[in-house]
């Protein structure tokens, strides 16, 4: 059973890089604007039905995933560290493990994909340190406090980014592609890669100044309640936990129609008025990321079921090196779609780039499944832990 619970975990993690390289893939060329990217020409009902199945049921929700998973791992990350060490000297470890995290990050946001999270996850991480030694009470509490202010942070960014927008009417063709958004374009699918350092370190400060501004309340509140599942035996004992689980599951449906109505209200932006998007569309994307909680019941509630128990085994592999995997996502887009490679991403609409996620992801399933077999831990991760505690 302690080896299936770990699985649910891995699996989890592995299922959540996937999704999120269906997002990060339609955005890869075309700098730090809609996190979607943008329609280079009229969109098709194809590319319409792609946009909306990843808006509504992909775009939020797994970084969510993920994050939740982050917080999930440094509280087993932290028991594990204060069977060995004190406090103090089981700080100074985790402080490594965020260093390594940090510079590798940096590495991955300049050189490879501007939208890294490492970076913000290594910076948080810091500051999640500080509850290393809440009790789950405490945990509890600042998880609400976090939630609350990012909720608040949501309404008021909204609403001050559309009265500045009413009040300082777009002067220009708003139903144009910026043009800033179509320069970055024709740098990454034609550039070399030196050529592209300048725009990638432009829109990787973009996206971590935006993340760290108005995402961190998200994220810290996503860390803080993974951290509380882990203390609280939320995943490793889930049958313990059956009434938690089943209004994980309503209230991740519930958040459904959020996501929906955001998706729509984005799709109409960028098919109509790229230039001039509204923030409303955005806040109930936001609320909706919360439908993650839908996603992760399912895999904790139909673990014992055979089809998910086959799905566990596969996933678990990809999801036990998620670095390694992580950066090889954006190594694989950058060969594939990136002037540096062979700059397919200029040619490829929506439909084909989710299908070449699927692909990618489906590589990285069958080689972590060997890797894992012959070595029992990806090879950064090697170094993360070497990193960590200082020997092999």
């Amino acid at each position: 059973m302690a080896r299936e619970r770990i699985e649910v975990v891995d699996a989890l993690r592995a299922f959540a890089l996937a999704g999120i390289l269906q997002v990060n893939i339609q955005s890869f060329l075309w700098g730090a604007g809609d996190p979607l990217g943008y329609f280079a020409e009229p969109p098709g009902a194809l590319d319409t039905a792609v946009y909306l199945l990843v808006a509504t049921f992909v775009s939020t929700k797994f970084l969510s995933i993920f994050a939740f998973l982050f917080g999930l791992g440094f509280a087993l990350q932290w028991r594990s560290l204060r069977r060995r060490l004190d406090v103090a000297p089981a700080r100074a470890a985790y402080r490594r493990r965020l260093a390594f995290l940090l510079l590798l990050g940096v590495a991955h946001g300049g050189l490879l994909y501007y939208g890294d999270i490492l970076t913000a996850y290594a910076l948080l991480g810091f500051l999640l340190l500080h509850y290393a030694q809440s009790r789950p009470a405490a945990l509890a509490a600042s998880v609400r406090r976090w939630w609350w202010g990012f909720a608040l942070l949501t309404v008021a960014s909204t609403v001050a980014f559309e009265a500045l927008r009413l009040g300082l009417p777009f002067d220009g063709d708003a139903s144009v592609v910026p043009a800033w958004a179509l320069e970055q374009r024709a740098i990454y699918t034609e550039a070399g890669f030196l050529d592209q350092i300048g725009a990638r370190l432009a829109d990787y400060r973009s996206v971590l100044v935006s993340t760290m501004l108005l995402g961190a309340p998200q994220v810290m509140g996503l860390f803080l309640l993974g951290a509380l599942a882990g203390r609280l035996g939320w995943l490793a004992r889930p049958e313990r936990h059956r009434r938690l689980w089943r209004a994980a599951t309503w209230i991740g449906v519930a958040a459904l129609p959020f996501a929906a109505i955001g998706a729509w209200l984005n799709f109409e932006t960028l098919r109509d008025s790229p230039a001039d998007p509204s923030a409303i569309g955005y806040a109930f994307v936001n609320a909706g990321s919360v439908a993650a909680a839908f996603y992760v019941a399912l895999f904790v509630r139909w673990r014992e079921q055979a089809a998910m128990r086959r799905l566990i085994a596969w996933l678990a592999p990809a999801g036990r090196m998620p670095l390694t995997n992580y950066i090889a996502q954006s190594l694989a887009m950058g060969l594939l779609l990136s002037g540096w490679g062979f700059g397919s991403g200029a040619s490829l609409g929506r439909a084909e780039l989710a299908l070449t996620a699927l692909t990618i992801a489906t590589v990285q399933l069958v080689a972590s499944r060997a890797w894992i077999a012959r070595f029992g831990q990806g090879p950064l991760e090697t170094l993360w832990r070497w990193a960590t505690y200082r020997r092999r």
